[in-house]
């Protein structure tokens, strides 16, 4: 299958998929359904990020829905705690300060293990 490489904001998102989607759901928010018009937002269900392994084009009608800014952020915000959830902490890089060793080691203090 190829994958549509067009832009999001281009012509074609703007007059044909985003109109169609917003049509589909009666023009109201798929999730609360409050009436919207025009002026809602189409949201990938699953997210960009993923739709590349899954095969499915970012202009596929069946992944997108149309929501109101307070569930469509609600939702963006949901997905960006539990990709935050999944990351390692990373840890803290030292500058390399020409003296810093002697510095810490004349004040009493004795340097940090390097972490990489």
């Amino acid at each position: 299958m190829r994958t549509d490489t067009r832009p999001i904001n281009s012509q074609h998102w703007r007059y044909t998929v985003r109109p169609f989607v917003a049509h589909r759901a009666s023009l109201r928010c798929e999730h609360c359904f409050q009436f919207l018009g025009l002026c809602g937002q189409v949201d990938h269900i699953v997210p960009r990020s993923e739709i590349g392994m899954l095969g499915i084009s970012v202009f596929d009608p069946s992944n997108l829905q149309y929501l109101c800014i307070s569930c469509h952020s609600a939702k963006s915000n949901r997905e960006r705690a539990a990709g935050r959830e999944k990351k390692p902490p990373k840890g803290h890089n030292r500058s390399h300060v020409p003296g810093r060793d002697k510095f810490l080691d004349a004040i009493g203090l004795t340097p940090a293990p390097e972490r990489n």
